[in-house]
């Protein structure tokens, strides 16, 4: 009898597709659990990709948990990433991602439950076709073995992304970026990233130790900008970063407007010191587009 109802109860419980929002939620969660301990993941061999980018924290991979592929069912207890951020000095479990890899002409995938989750599209054939243009020998041994080992196999170059975020987000539980982690870090009221815009977290953001670094390091990298441009750019964001760390003390308003206007002048800066051809590459490395919503 007991092995009839539980035949009966995976029966009438549907497929995996069919779960509610809540339960999927419940599995990452699960699946995160063991790794609150960032000492943990990296015993447990999740490796880091890349630097930590502002507002999301810096992603790490494991050779036993998958980057799906279009068409693939996601299991949601097997995230592709865990996403750590420094927070008061230490590394925080702050999200988890899950990622696809697709054609040219696939959608991003259904994903979660409903239609909140937002992912953005990262295309690694335009990607390293900028690396290729900035940096033509490493660029090119990175574009072939990419083009060998990825797109030949079944050629699916690009990749979508969700993040799951593990603490409060107000841009919403898988947006790409989550303005309070710079909140909580610089110790400022977390309830103030509630009505900040983007603007103002990426100044203060600025503020953060390595703050320059992480806002510029990588995309100068990839667009190829010469030593002296670099420097120009570094020297406005220190200075942009000192104004904002001298206002911490402030109120919220005061102190937003400071970060606002340190990110404004950073932004023209860049905008007027790079050309057209180093644009192009920095938006073929960030992503395809602002974000691509189902």
């Amino acid at each position: 009898m007991k092995r009839f109802l539980l035949a009966l109860a995976v029966l009438f419980a549907g497929p995996v597709h069919a779960q509610t929002l809540s339960n999927q939620i419940a599995e990452a969660r699960a699946a995160a659990a063991p790794y609150e301990e960032f000492r943990t993941a990296r015993r447990t061999g999740w490796k880091p990709f890349g630097g930590e980018a502002p507002l999301m924290g810096r992603h790490y991979y494991h050779k036993d948990n998958p980057d799906y592929t279009h068409g693939e069912q996601i299991d949601f207890l097997r995230p592709s990433n865990l996403v750590y951020a420094t927070v008061g000095g230490q590394q925080r479990l702050v999200a988890l991602a899950y990622n696809m890899r697709i054609g040219p002409n696939e959608p991003v995938p259904e994903g979660f439950a409903g239609s909140q989750d937002i992912w953005h599209v990262h295309d690694g054939v335009k990607f390293l076709a900028a690396m290729r243009e900035a940096h033509p020998l490493i660029g090119g041994i990175a574009e072939r073995w990419f083009q060998g080992n990825i797109v030949q196999q079944d050629g699916r170059g690009r990749l979508a992304m969700v993040h799951v975020w593990l603490i409060p987000n107000p841009k919403g539980q898988f947006a790409s970026h989550n303005p309070a982690l710079v909140y909580y870090d610089l110790r400022l009221p977390p309830e103030w990233a509630n009505d900040a815009d983007m603007l103002a977290a990426r100044g203060l953001a600025l503020a953060q130790k390595d703050g320059c670094k992480n806002a510029l390091d990588a995309e100068l990298f990839i667009a190829g900008v010469d030593g002296r441009r670099k420097r120009q750019l570094f020297a406005v964001c220190r200075e942009g970063a000192a104004r904002v760390a001298a206002e911490l003390g402030s109120g919220e308003q005061r102190l937003e407007a400071v970060a606002r206007g340190a990110w404004r002048r950073l932004e023209d800066t860049r905008y007027l010191l790079l050309t057209a051809e180093e644009h192009s590459r920095i938006a073929a490395f960030v992503e395809d587009g602002p974000g691509v919503c189902r």
